[in-house]
């Protein structure tokens, strides 16, 4: 089940972003770089004044969460924060997510969605492609890319 996320369930967003970040990004960012914990309660908590935090639940235990920063002005919405434990993974949350945002940027008017990932996450990339999003640009980062993905909604 997706449902918003509210101030209660932070903690265990924290958990889930930390827990599945370290799992899929730690062997592909130098370690010099590479920062675990990722995220901690107050950036979450200040995250979520400007973004809207959606949570998939199994048996009432939160497994995913996506968030989605809308930017009305440029009728675009920003993807941040998809992640889902690692033991749950390959089971169609993330893409439950994914649906569920594009679904709320729709009713928002949103007319694209955009995110980043590492140009060395391939899996990702993999993943946001069948749900059609396209490389539209990359980042240099310190000493890696990014790739921006965008996907126009209907």
């Amino acid at each position: 089940m997706i449902r918003e996320a509210t101030l209660k369930d932070v903690e265990k967003i924290v958990k889930i972003i930390n827990e599945s970040n370290y799992q899929a990004f730690r062997k592909i960012i130098p370690k010099e770089f590479f920062k675990y914990p990722i995220t901690d309660i107050s950036m979450i908590l200040k995250d979520m004044k400007e973004m809207k935090f959606y949570i998939y639940e199994v048996n009432s235990e939160v497994v995913g969460v996506a968030a989605l920063k809308p930017d009305q002005e440029k009728k675009t919405g920003f993807i941040r924060w998809v992640y889902v434990a690692p033991k749950h993974q390959h089971k169609g949350i993330g893409t439950a997510l994914i649906k569920h945002i594009e679904e709320t940027a729709e009713k928002l008017n949103l007319k694209k969605l955009q995110l980043i990932t590492p140009e060395k996450a391939i899996w990702a990339i993999k993943f946001y492609k069948k749900l059609g999003y396209k490389i539209v640009n990359y980042i240099q980062a310190k000493t890696w890319k990014d790739v921006i993905m965008e996907k126009d909604l209907k």
